[in-house]
């Protein structure tokens, strides 16, 4: 084998494996044979890497040079298939290389020379692919027809294959990314533009071939990008920036570039590459986000920030000139209402057909505002005197009384207003509102649809509220709130049918508080939420307290706000006390406070039905007291009507409030209900009302409201 060998070496150093130098090995092998020794050293240390297969592709010989490019030892890869050795051979384009087609299998199976391939042989310690160009030679014997051995040279090319990839990915990257690149020489000309370019700018690149690059730039420009350049220093300049550019059909438009120096190997500039994007749309969405900034985006109108620094400005100029200003502070009244009613697109309509009609009233240099929610604002600069604004609050008001329609509904709008005056009535823009805002609770109070001026005593009932309501937050956590319970009893029977909890407050310095004192403090703020389902946690577990002492009684009775009910979270919240308590959902009545429960949306129909199929009992309060619509009381599936204890209360000796009761008992059961009396405080009334037809009642005649460890079933049952 290595007098072969020798012979082929002779033939590597020449790096020309040619049939005719094949054929005349015979000198070559003569020559070797002078010394044997010597040319294993050069198999072994030649820089060439040289592999031998026999007639069956077996691997009988690996020198130094192949063994450290393969990166596997030499006594794993001899005695197997040189294709066995490596976990993984490609082509160039990264298909699978098939054995059949390898360069030793090919010069074995048909004699010739194969040179010059390609292979990607996988290298598990580096976990990555050697490429080589793989050269095999057949050798034959003397009369022999088929080579009975193979001498392979393999050439590293993996750098080289490295570089190829990259050159290849710039290309690609170039002419595929987003940004639009052109690429000009040192004098500026450009020799070079992408896709990108071509479909941002429409021009081609026959179009811009050898032009300057200031043939691009628009001449909205206010800076000259070669000046810029000039004034860079180091090793890399570049610069970025916002350029106007030209378009070759729809005119200039706005870009981001940046302009970027490439040297060569001399540092000296070779080319300048200019990446770029259209930020037409960035822009238009800047401008948008600036008006967002200050403007409702419903309205339109400027919002908080943009009405406090044209108050703040103008009550500079209005102190240095001695003039008054005034601040109108307009909220709607009822328009929650509506909204639930009618849905929020409906709502939408309303304020914006507000925000037309107050600008339609107001002097040019006057400024409105969308403060928050259904709450406007006006500023008046420079009035004449302190009546001026009342003009413009009874046009205002006079104005929301015309009727609107919104989306086929005609629908009737009041504002309130309240008004302060500069330097009356503050020196600052935030006192000047909040008091404004005082002013026009006021209005609230007065009935509504009116207006009203600042006053001190406004001002400390204002403070009072708001420290109640601060303190009201805190209740829970302090564990202020108390349930006091009421029995309802069968006015026939006089048996224990259900037990109402009431919630009372004991503030830390007030004392014990009544509901009429904070509940409706607790819905204006939103508290109302959190009161609720607090109340009907600790009512359903005081029920299974009782239920464990074997204190039985039909109803645990919870009173609901509207402002619970219509959140849309309302079922899941009594579903989970209900898991967390343990109740039987038959052994809870729920009872329905306020008008907002007789709207006719699906929402609402659909939340009562969702708890009638749980198997709770829904009751309405206050029944003949406030507005509701009988025609929608046949859509909610409740089970019993509560009369208010006004009309109770009067009924022996108003003939109006007896006929009235007799109505509504007559009406609740026309549409199969129960019906509960409250308020009932004497034998008198109970007898009356059972001769109506009143089903039940509650008051103190069967017992004020009571903590739960006071036996009110014993009470009852004597």
């Amino acid at each position: 084998m290595f007098d072969k060998l020798k012979e082929y070496l002779g033939v590597l150093n020449s790096f020309s494996f040619t049939m005719s130098q094949i054929t005349n090995h015979s000198l070559a092998i003569d020559t070797l044979r002078i010394s044997e020794a010597r040319y294993r050293s050069l198999f072994e240390n030649i820089d060439q890497s040289v592999i031998y297969l026999d007639a069956a592709g077996i691997v009988v010989a690996v020198n130094k040079a192949a063994e450290q490019l393969l990166g596997l030892p030499r006594d794993i890869t001899i005695g197997r298939k040189f294709v066995d050795s490596c976990v993984k051979v490609i082509k160039e384009d990264g298909s699978n290389f098939p054995e059949e087609q390898q360069p030793s299998v090919v010069a074995l199976r048909t004699g010739k020379p194969v040179e010059g391939v390609v292979m990607g042989l996988f290298n598990p310690e580096q976990q990555n692919y050697l490429w080589v160009v793989v050269n095999s030679v057949p050798e034959f014997r003397a009369g022999e027809r088929q080579p009975h051995q193979i001498l392979m040279t393999l050439t590293d090319i993996t750098r080289q294959k490295q570089s190829e990839g990259k050159l290849s990915m710039a290309s690609v990257i170039f002419n595929n990314i987003g940004e639009g690149i052109f690429v000009t020489d040192k004098d500026k000309k450009i020799i070079s533009v992408n896709e990108a370019f071509i479909a941002i700018t429409g021009f081609t690149h026959q179009d811009v071939y050898g032009q300057n690059a200031h043939f691009l730039q628009s001449k909205k420009n206010s800076i000259k990008i070669d000046d810029e350049l000039n004034g860079l220093a180091g090793p890399v300049n570049n610069w970025q920036g916002e350029v106007w550019r030209r378009h070759k059909i729809n005119g200039d438009f706005p870009s981001w570039t940046t302009v970027s120096e490439v040297k060569d190997a001399s540092g000296e500039v070779a080319h300048y590459v200019h990446v770029f994007m259209d930020i037409t749309h960035f822009k238009k969405a800047q401008d948008h986000l600036g008006f967002l900034a200050y403007h409702d985006p419903l309205t339109k109108l400027p919002n908080r920030l943009l009405l406090k620094d044209r108050i703040d400005h103008s009550l500079q100029n209005a102190l240095r000139e001695g003039s008054q200003a005034a601040v109108l502070f307009l909220d709607l009244d009822r328009f929650k209402g509506i909204n639930d009613t009618y849905g929020h697109a409906v709502g939408d309509g309303l304020l914006r057909e507000a925000a037309k009609r107050i600008k339609n009233l107001v002097r040019k240099e006057d400024t409105v505002s969308r403060y928050a929610g259904d709450e406007f604002v006006v500023f008046m600069e420079n009035i004449p005197d302190a009546k001026n604004p009342a003009k413009l609050a009874r046009k205002l008001i006079d104005t929301f009384n015309a009727p609107v329609y919104i989306k086929g509904y005609r629908l009737k709008m009041s504002t309130s207003v309240g008004i302060s005056l500069f330097p009356q009535d503050g020196h600052d823009t935030e006192t000047l509102i909040k008091n404004a805002d005082a002013a026009m609770y006021r209005a609230k109070k007065e009935g509504r649809n009116n207006f009203q001026y600042y006053s001190l005593e406004l001002t400390s009932e204002a403070f009072e509220k708001m420290s109640m309501e601060c303190a009201l937050r805190q209740s829970i956590e302090r564990h202020e709130l108390i349930l006091y319970y009421q029995p309802q009893v069968c006015l026939k029977t006089g048996k224990l049918v259900g037990v109402e909890s009431l919630v009372r407050w004991m503030h830390p310095t007030l004392g014990l508080i009544s509901p009429k004192q904070f509940i409706s403090i607790a819905e204006e703020s939103g508290f109302i939420v959190a009161l609720g389902e607090w109340a009907l946690q600790n009512a359903c577990t005081q029920m299974i307290r009782w239920m464990d002492e074997n204190l039985y009684v039909e109803k645990m009775v919870v009173n609901v706000s509207a402002i619970q009910f219509l959140r849309s979270d309302f079922v899941a919240t009594v579903e989970r006390v209900l898991r967390s308590t343990g109740l039987d959902p038959c052994y809870l009545e729920l009872e329905l406070i306020g008008s907002g429960f007789m709207d006719n949306s699906e929402h609402t129909i659909k939340a009562l039905n969702q708890l009638v199929a749980l198997g709770i009992d829904l009751t309405i309060d206050d029944f003949g007291v406030g507005c509701f619509s009988f025609n929608n009381l046949k859509r909610i599936p409740v089970k019993k009507l509560k009369i208010n204890g006004s009309l109770v209360v009067d009924m022996l000796s108003n003939i109006n409030d007896e006929d009235i009761t007799r109505a509504l008992i007559a009406l609740g059961h026309g549409l199969h209900l129960q019906i509960i009396a409250m308020g009932i405080e004497s034998q008198a009334q109970q007898n009356r009302l059972m001769e109506l037809g009143c089903d039940q009642g509650q008051g103190h005649l069967y017992s004020s409201p009571v903590l739960p460890w006071a036996n009110i079933f014993r009470k009852l049952s004597e």
